[in-house]
């Protein structure tokens, strides 16, 4: 086979390995931006291609299954980098290199020349094509958009911190709960305490200013057996939980 269709696959892996050293020496976003964007849509996908000896009948078909099975690719990836706890730029980097190298291995064995067509030619795109794209661009900006409204609704766990202590081995018997909010406005909210799943304190419409704390030490009876008291604080005007912790109240010993 003649060395030059396997330039192809020799670019892809210095432009692999290029991000590699970008994001391994280099903190600059724009580098990184230049190098990655290339990698994350195109290069992965269009080396699996060839490993996989997919034809194509036109350029523009080459285009699209390549951006597509690099997107693939990128997805799988963070699945695996998830699960490996290596979710970095540099956990990133190191997938896609291992991806287009792999591939371009692969190919590099293989006796088949690369199918892409000539340019120019007829692109040869079908109403169908136009329906998936405009269906695909839908789905993705959908999701998007669930996922802003979610996360600007459920603040529960970035945005306001409760905290419940139980009471201190020789102090009175009382539990320390306080609330601080990191909100971006003022906010009201209601704090329900239980003890053994029985009400002992209720504090209605709480209003907090963002960096506010609000602390209180609540006195609880003691008994000769161990007690769970849970703290759970409500948004009132859409009833939301937006925190619930818990703390044992040790009993007394006989």
């Amino acid at each position: 086979m003649d060395a030059s269709s396997h330039r192809d696959l020799s670019a892809a892996c210095v432009w692999a390995t290029a991000l590699v050293a970008a994001v391994t020496v280099s903190d600059s976003v724009l580098g990184r931006t230049i190098l990655g964007v290339p990698m994350v849509l195109f290069i992965p996908g269009y080396v699996l291609l060839r490993a996989i000896g997919v034809k194509t009948t036109s350029l523009a078909e080459r285009l699209a299954y390549a951006v597509g099975t690099s997107l693939a690719a990128g997805i799988a990836g963070g699945f695996a980098l998830n699960i490996m706890g290596f979710l970095t730029p540099f956990g990133w980097a190191i997938w896609f290199w291992t991806v287009t190298v792999g591939a371009s291995l692969i190919t590099a064995k293989r006796r088949e020349i690369a199918d892409l067509p000539s340019w120019p030619q007829q692109a040869g795109l079908r109403p169908w094509h136009g329906v998936a794209f405009a269906l695909a661009v839908l789905v993705t900006t959908g999701a998007y958009a669930l996922a802003v409204r979610d996360e600007s609704s459920q603040q529960q766990f970035k945005y306001v911190e409760l905290w419940m202590l139980p009471p201190a081995n020789a102090g009175p018997a009382r539990l320390s709960v306080g609330v601080r909010s990191a909100e971006a406005q003022t906010q009201q909210f209601d704090l329900e305490i239980t003890l053994n799943g029985q009400p002992l304190a209720v504090f209605r419409s709480l209003v907090l200013a963002p960096g506010d704390t609000w602390t209180r030490d609540i006195p609880v009876p003691i008994l000769a057996t161990t007690q769970k008291a849970e703290a759970k604080l409500y948004r009132p005007k859409d009833n939301r939980l937006y925190r619930s912790v818990s703390a044992l109240v040790p009993g007394v010993k006989g």
